[in-house]
This record gives structure tokens, sequence and C-alpha cells, in this order.
């Protein structure tokens, strides 16, 4: 075997080395926590490997219609597992009529939000009324030595100056969520009120089990408004890639 021989043999075991084939179980395994608990929450569209690293993923909603069916303002409840799983239409008054637009079930949501504790990093509210967009809703954790507290969320002062949607809100708001957790606001009458949820971290025990990080995160995507101004910078200095007109 000539030089040059050795040398293209040499290449092609490295590559093979490479490739993961000679040691797929291994990866197969180191892998297997991204079933579920790492990724299903987030979309993996933006995810970026340039440079070696992994960008940090962009949120997947949950997205909840409530939808009022009587003639006069209703209050509606949304999580509070300890208290409302268990209780008649999970705690809403039967004028309400609760859908999952994810293809799930409201009760498998309010269900995994009792054992994969999250934070939502941004909210979009929509509404064909309007008046639904400026009611507050009331957020509340209680806990079981009795103690309660409760922050207000008047979606009313909410709406983002360069965001021109009469019948969409979004809203930066950091809310966590688990089982203690609850949310509560008036549905106004035969109004339809639909709650996109994003969450920017989810806390899973199985992931960890499958040699995962228990604590996945994600950042909220940049929806309509963007919450900043046009910056426009002024300079007589040369830019590298630019050139000056």
């Amino acid at each position: 075997m000539n030089s040059i021989e050795k040398e293209l043999f040499g290449f092609m075991g490295e590559a093979e080395s490479m490739s993961g084939f000679d040691s797929y179980d291994s990866m197969d395994d180191s892998f297997d926590y991204f079933d579920d608990d790492a990724m299903s929450y987030f979309d993996d569209d933006a995810m970026s490997y340039a440079s070696g690293q992994q960008a940090q993923a962009v949120s997947d909603p949950y997205v909840i219609q409530y939808q009022n069916t009587t003639l006069g303002t209703l209050t509606a409840v949304m999580f509070g597992y300890n208290d409302n799983f268990n209780a008649p239409n999970f705690g809403n008054p039967v004028g309400i009529t609760i859908t999952n637009l994810q293809g799930g079930t409201y009760g498998r949501f309010i269900a995994q939000s009792n054992n994969k504790f999250f934070k939502v990093g941004k909210w979009r509210f929509q509404s064909a009324n309007a008046s639904q967009l400026s009611q507050t809703l009331t957020l509340t954790h209680f806990d079981a030595n009795g103690k309660q507290y409760s922050t207000p969320l008047n979606l009313s002062i909410m709406r983002d100056a360069y965001q021109f949607q009469n019948d969409i809100l979004d809203v930066t708001k950091p809310v966590t969520i688990d089982g203690n957790s609850q949310i509560s606001f008036p549905l106004l009458a035969s109004t339809t009120f639909v709650i996109s949820i994003f969450p920017v971290a989810v806390v899973s025990g199985k992931a960890v089990l499958n040699g995962g990080t228990s604590l996945n995160t994600a950042r909220a995507p940049r929806l309509s408004g963007k919450n900043v101004a046009p910056v426009i910078i002024q300079t007589t200095q040369g830019v590298a890639g630019i050139s000056k007109s």
C-alpha cells in the first residue's frame, strides 16, 4: 500500500467513525429523551447548528378556546388542577365550552399542567368581540397551608404601541403554572375567546430518566407589534459590507 492509499484508507476510517455507525446503539440511547420531552413543546424548525452549537428553539404554543353560549357574562377558569380537574366542566359554568385547538383535549392539558410545570413567556388573546380584549384576568396561586395570592392582568392597558389588530392582543407576561395555579376572567355574552400560551420553560421528570435535562427551555416568538421601534443608525464612518451612497 503506497502513501496515497494509506492516506485514503485513514480518511475513510475517520469518516466512518465520525458517522456514528460504529457506535449506533449508544447514540440511539443518548437521544431517546428527545422523543417527547425536550422537543414536543418547541418548534425545532428554528434549530441551528452553526459553529457546532444548537440555537434555542422557538416555543410551540398551547391554544385553548373558550365559548360563552349564554346571553350573560360568565366567569371562566383556566388551570387550577388541584381544585378544578374533578369539578364539573373543570370548574367552569355549564354555559362555557372549552376546546383545545391543538388537537388534544382540555382535560389532558390541565392534567399535564400538574406534572409538567411550565413558565409562560408570551400570550396571544383573540376575539371578534373587542370588549373581551379589555377585560382583567386574575392570576391566583393557592397553597395547601391556606395562603393564596392574586395578581391582576388588565388587558386594556397591555396593547403594544406597534400592534394594530383590533381582534388580537399579544402580551409578554411571565407566569409560572403548576397544579395550584389558576387564571379566571369574565367571558362576555355570546363571545368566543382564544388564548394561545407560549411556554419558555417546561419541567420534565421523564427527560431526566432518559438521560436529558429536567428543564427544557425555548424562546417566545416575536409576534405582531414586535415590542420594539425601528432603529435607524446614521454614521459617516465606513461599515464593513455596506457601501456608502
